[in-house]
């Protein structure tokens, strides 16, 4: 099974999401935070950073300054703990290459920059989250929703809490 990052990123914000976004069920492509987050990537990738893919993964940016970091761009820091568990899969992933590299996480929008490092427990718990990432998207129904302060503006909120 194919896993990416964002699908990483959405089984630590919500499970349902994932299931959702696995099937290919299109969001609301004019909500507003996903056209800002756009607008954000493009600005950046104009001045300094390209976009890298990696067979199953695709990396914001990569600087070599200083030892190899791996970027990931964010529109705002309000999902910080499941930007860095993405970042930590694409550190996961490099390794199992024989690359290693530290994660750089940059709120452009509010200045902030944070380095991620991969622990050995944080391998344990990815490990453990790519095998219950395969077993939702392999279920023929979602999970249930559950009611999370990010909810209201989650662009899958119409199939959960209409």
């Amino acid at each position: 099974m194919r896993i990416t990052g964002l699908m990483v990123q959405y089984y630590f914000t919500c499970k349902r999401e994932l299931w959702f976004f696995s099937r290919g069920i299109n969001f609301d492509f004019e909500n507003e935070d996903m056209l800002i987050g756009k607008i954000i990537h493009e600005e950046y990738y104009d001045r300094e950073w390209k976009e890298i893919l990696l067979e199953d993964i695709k990396i914001d940016a990569l600087s070599t300054k200083k030892g190899l970091k791996v970027i990931e761009i964010k529109k705002s820091s309000k999902l910080e703990e499941p930007a860095k568990w993405q970042l930590k899969y694409y550190l996961y992933y490099l390794r199992k290459a024989g690359v290693e590299a530290v994660g750089v996480i940059t709120y452009p929008k509010e200045g902030k920059r944070e380095v991620v490092k991969l622990t050995e427990e944080d391998i344990k718990t990815l490990e453990d989250a790519l095998k219950d990432i395969e077993k939702i998207v392999s279920s023929p129904t979602p999970p249930r929703p559950e009611k999370k302060p990010y909810c209201k503006k989650c662009s899958y909120r119409d199939f959960c809490w209409v």
